[in-house]
C-alpha cells in the first residue's frame, strides 16, 4: 500500500541529497499539482488500451517492482466523458488516456490511491490523436515504429480531414451566422486547456486537398520525421509482411528496406508463376448476383459459429466446431407486420434472408438479413434500416468493395447494430465488419419463422 506523507518525505530527502534527476523533480512537482484516486476508478477501454505498446513479461515484472519500492511516479492521465452500454444505459467513467500499464500494477498491487490528472477532450477521435501522438514522444523509438504509429494516426487524422471538410461547407452555406453572434459564441466557450490547444494546433497542420482529403504517406513521413519512400515501404511490409515480419523490423532486427525487398522479391516470383493463369472474370453486379452470391458456404458457416457462440456462451469459441450447417435462402423476403390476424403496416423488404440451423434438431434457427446499399448517397439512410435489425438475430449491408471505409465509419459511428459485407467485381463476398447478435423477442423469432416457410417450399 503506498503511503503519500512517507512517498513525499523519501522525495524531500532524495532532493537534500542531490540524488533527484531533473526528470525526477519535474515528475515530483506534478505531484502537488495533480489529484489522487483509487486505481480501481478508472476505466480501461479496450480500444484504447490496442493503441499502446504492449509490456513483455520481464517489463511487467520489473515495472511492478519499480512500483513497490518508489510507488506511481508518473500520474495517471484520464478523460471524464459518457460511456452508454449495448443496452443504451449511460454512465460517467474515468477514461485512462496514458499510464495504463501504471494503472494495471497499481491494481493488481492493491494500492488504495495513485496520482492522476484530468485532460479534455471534445470527441473519441481526439483521444485517439492524442494517444498516439504522445506515443511518438517516447524515448528510444526506432524510424519503423515511428512510421507505424503515424500509419495509425493518419486514419484518425482522415476522418479529422473529413469533419473539418464538412464544417468548411457547412459554415460556407450558413448565411444567417453573424460576427455578432460567432464573438457570443466564443464568449460562451469554456477556455481551452493547454493540451487542447496544442492537439488543435497540430490538427491545423494537415494539409487537405480539395475534396477534403490527406494524403497518408506524406503526412505520416511530417509526422514520423522521415522520408516519405520509408513510409510507403513501411506501409508495404505492414500490409503484406506479417506479424512475426513487422516486429522484427520494430525491433531493428532487420532494417526496413531488407523487409521490403524480401517482399518485393516474393511477389515478383508469386506473379511469374501465376503467369498463364486466367484472372477472375468481372461482371456487372446486379442486385440479382449479389443476392446469390451471399449464399456462400464459407459465409454462411462463418455466420453461423458466432452465432452458436452467442447461444451456447460456455464454450469456447475455437473449439466451436460445426459440422451440419443448414441454409434457407430467401429473396425479398417482406416483414409484414400483423395484429389480429389482419395487416396493420406496410411490409417492408428485406434483400435476403437467410434461416441457418446450425444443427438439425435446432427448432429455431439463426435469422440473417441482408440488405444492399448501392451508392454512398444510399449508405447516409442505413440507419433506417433499424426496422429490420429488431426481426433478424444478425444483420448486414451489402456493399461493393469501392464503399467499405465508409460503410464500416457509418456503422460504428451511428453505432448500429449491424455488419458489413463486401462484395468485389470478381465475386468475392467477406464480412468486413462483424455484426452484433441480437436476441429476438419470441413473438418477432416465431413470426420470422413461420413467414419463412410460407416464403419457401424448403422445409428446415
Amino acid at each position: 500500500m503506498l503511503n503519500l506523507d512517507k512517498f513525499k518525505k523519501k522525495e524531500e530527502e532524495k532532493h537534500r541529497e542531490g540524488k533527484t534527476s531533473l526528470r525526477e523533480k519535474e515528475s515530483s512537482e506534478k505531484l502537488t499539482q495533480v489529484d489522487f484516486k483509487s486505481p480501481g476508478a478508472f476505466h480501461i477501454e479496450p480500444e484504447y488500451r490496442e493503441l499502446i505498446r504492449k509490456q513483455t513479461e520481464d517489463e511487467a515484472r520489473n515495472f511492478e517492482a519499480s512500483i513497490i519500492e518508489e510507488g506511481v511516479r508518473e500520474p495517471i492521465l484520464y478523460w471524464t466523458h459518457t460511456l452508454r452500454d449495448e443496452t443504451g444505459n449511460a454512465r460517467l467513467v474515468h477514461t485512462v488516456v496514458d499510464g495504463h500499464h501504471r494503472c494495471e500494477a497499481a491494481i493488481k498491487l492493491g494500492l488504495q490511491y495513485i496520482p492522476c490528472k484530468e485532460l479534455k477532450f471534445n470527441s473519441h477521435n481526439d483521444v485517439r490523436i492524442w494517444m498516439l501522438k504522445n506515443q511518438l514522444g517516447r524515448r528510444n523509438i526506432g524510424d519503423a515504429e515511428k512510421i507505424t504509429i503515424a500509419l495509425q494516426l493518419t486514419e484518425f487524422l482522415g476522418v479529422e480531414a473529413k469533419e473539418r471538410k464538412k464544417k468548411q461547407v457547412e459554415s460556407f452555406n450558413n448565411k444567417t451566422n453573424t460576427q455578432a453572434e460567432k464573438v457570443q459564441n466564443e464568449v460562451l466557450q469554456e477556455p481551452k486547456s493547454e493540451d487542447e490547444l496544442e492537439l488543435e494546433e497540430f490538427k491545423q497542420t494537415l494539409q487537405l486537398d480539395t475534396n477534403g482529403r490527406i494524403n497518408r504517406a506524406e503526412e505520416a513521413a511530417k509526422i514520423a520525421g522521415v522520408s516519405t519512400k520509408n513510409v510507403t515501404k513501411m506501409k508495404k511490409i505492414i500490409e503484406k509482411g506479417g506479424e512475426e515480419i513487422v516486429k522484427s523490423v520494430i525491433s531493428g532486427d532487420t532494417s526496413i528496406h531488407k523487409a521490403w525487398s524480401d517482399i518485393r522479391t516474393l511477389e515478383k516470383t508469386e506473379k511469374d508463376k501465376s503467369k498463364g493463369k486466367s484472372k477472375p472474370k468481372k461482371v456487372n453486379l446486379t442486385p440479382k448476383i449479389i443476392q446469390s452470391l451471399v449464399h456462400n458456404k464459407e459465409l454462411i458457416d462463418g455466420i453461423a459459429r458466432v452465432g452458436f457462440a452467442f447461444r451456447n456462451p460456455n464454450l469456447e469459441f475455437n473449439s466451436i466446431e460445426l459440422n451440419q450447417v443448414e441454409a434457407n435462402h430467401i429473396n425479398d423476403f417482406a416483414i409484414r407486420f400483423i395484429e389480429d390476424k389482419s395487416e396493420v403496416k406496410q411490409a417492408k423488404n428485406i434483400d435476403v434472408v437467410q434461416f441457418i440451423k446450425s444443427a438439425k434438431e435446432d427448432i429455431f434457427p439463426l435469422i440473417v438479413g441482408y440488405q444492399i446499399v448501392s451508392t454512398i448517397d444510399d449508405l447516409a439512410y442505413a440507419d433506417t434500416l433499424e426496422t429490420y435489425t429488431s426481426f433478424c438475430h444478425k444483420f448486414y449491408i451489402i456493399v461493393k468493395d469501392k464503399l467499405v471505409d465508409e460503410a464500416i465509419q457509418k456503422v460504428e459511428k451511428d453505432q448500429l447494430k449491424m455488419g458489413v459485407v463486401s462484395v468485389s467485381e470478381t465475386q468475392e463476398v467477406k464480412v468486413v465488419h462483424e455484426s452484433h447478435y441480437v436476441e429476438l423477442a419470441l413473438e418477432n423469432e416465431y413470426h420470422m419463422f413461420r413467414e419463412g416457410l410460407l416464403h419457401s417450399t424448403t422445409q428446415l
